[in-house]
């Protein structure tokens, strides 16, 4: 459990050094959450020395600090026997004179290990000073020191608060359960002095970093015993499907024509559809509706990573605003995965392919989809169901790996299913997707998951 302090050219140096020293000498320093190291940027340095003099510190010199050292730790261990001592009758036991009203040691550090005894937890009115050449040094340091022995516990920041971009970084950085800004220590991380974050509490949990069931302070809400009472109910009790389905024979042509008003359109398909010609009875009517269109034919079965940075690397040149997939699952599924890494640039591949119990409960969540580009799906199989559902497939090519990418959000804008199309199949595909989607049917009507609103699409 290592405090650190870090000052960072704070604002009032006076009241960082009063609260420095109100924290260490509470309780003689005994107190878990008391400061054990102070980390100084070197442009207040001297001052910050000069005022920790001034209130009632003394700075230890070269022989002192090792008398001091061997006293405080005994083959690598914190010695017992000073612990909840005054720093002058730790300054007795080691042989180091020292005035009778001092209230702390100081001792100026610069390595940070086990093998340094200032920059272990010390239960004492000791402490350690660093310089530290920058804002970036003095967090280092401070991480280095919490990690070494005190993680999950407490860290301070004494700064301008005005500087939120360096409180962040400071939080984001020290994994501690409390992070306090110009605040003591020992009276802050009980929470409710100089605060109103943290529960009132004298004990304090360090988290998984400390090896602890929580990182909060531990409250009356932590000694309550709840039940739950859970009663069986169906997990999928709701889907979603495109807004707009159109379900007839020939109902191509109608259905794209509500696109009117649209400027480009990026096709993505496979090269069997774009030379077989079927794509025709899609192009001519963009071609009768004035949209501009661009063809991406290179989708192969089983879609990878590498085909969807290929496409995109034309879509975010072409810069559509309707997305059509036309083809089987692979075009369809492929679509959607560019869809979404062209709205959502900075999305990781790797964080959506991450596995989940419910889509509802996905670790990473998926942003909105459609504000930036439409989407059109256009089977021409009868197997799939891509076109009405928020699921993709996606192969790694690093790994071989496929990857089930489910979310509401991959659900498209508008699905039209035209039984042309499937019937323009060679016969022995045309046949195995209708078998694909008979399989479906009896699985639906078999599964234990069944509800009254899944039975009325069987």
């Amino acid at each position: 459990m290592h405090i650190t302090a870090d000052l960072d050219e704070p604002p009032d140096i006076f009241m960082a050094v009063s609260s420095i020293l109100i924290s260490k000498t509470f309780d003689t320093g005994m107190i878990c959450s008391s400061e054990q190291s102070i980390i100084i940027v070197k442009d207040v340095y001297d001052e910050v020395i000069k005022e920790l003099k001034l209130r009632g510190a003394y700075i230890l010199n070269d022989q002192e600090k090792e008398k001091i050292a061997k006293t405080i730790i005994i083959k690598g261990k914190l010695n017992p026997a000073i612990v909840g001592q005054s720093a002058r009758k730790i300054a007795d036991m080691s042989g180091v004179k020292v005035p009778s009203d001092v209230k702390i040691l100081a001792g100026e550090v610069s390595e940070i290990g086990l093998e340094e005894e200032f920059a272990q937890e010390k239960l004492s009115p000791v402490i350690a000073v660093y310089r530290a050449e920058n804002f970036e040094d003095a967090v280092e340091k401070a991480y280095r020191l919490v990690e070494l022995c005190g993680a999950g516990h407490t860290s301070v920041l004494y700064t301008d608060e005005r500087k939120q971009n360096r409180i962040g970084v400071f939080a984001c950085k020290l994994r501690t359960g409390r992070i306090l800004i110009n605040t003591p220590s020992s009276q802050g991380a009980i929470g409710d002095l100089y605060n109103f974050k943290l529960e009132p509490s004298l004990t304090l949990g360090c988290g998984s970093w400390g090896g602890n069931s929580v990182s909060e302070n531990v409250g009356v809400k932590h000694l309550l015993n709840y039940k739950t009472v859970a009663e069986r109910r169906e997990n999928m009790l709701w889907f979603r499907i495109p807004p707009k389905v159109y379900f007839k024979r020939g109902i191509t042509n109608l259905a794209l024509r509500e696109l009117q008003g649209k400027k480009r359109a990026f096709i993505v398909t496979d090269s069997f559809l774009f030379n077989s010609g079927g794509i025709y009875n899609i192009t001519k009517v963009l071609e009768e509706i004035n949209i501009d269109y661009q063809i991406f034919f290179g989708v192969k079965p089983e879609p990878t990573v590498s085909t969807v940075n290929e496409a995109l690397s034309l879509v975010r040149a072409y810069e559509p605003d309707i997305i059509i997939a036309f083809g089987g699952g692979s075009p369809i599924d492929a679509a959607k995965i560019i869809w979404l890494m062209y709205e959502h640039p900075e999305t990781d591949f790797k964080d959506i392919a991450m596995r989940f119990m419910d889509i509802r409960k996905r670790i990473c969540k998926i942003p909105e989809l459609g504000k930036k580009v439409q989407m059109v799906a256009i089977p021409t199989t009868s197997g799939t169901g891509s076109e009405i559902t928020p699921f993709a497939v996606i192969t790694d090519d690093e790994t071989h790996i496929k990857y089930p990418i489910a979310d509401y959000a991959l659900t498209p804008n508008v699905a039209i299913v035209d039984p042309d199309f499937v019937d323009s199949m060679p016969k022995s595909l045309c046949a195995a997707s209708g078998i694909d989607a008979l399989t479906h049917a009896i699985e639906a009507y078999v599964s234990v998951l069944a509800t009254n609103f899944t039975n009325s699409l069987r």
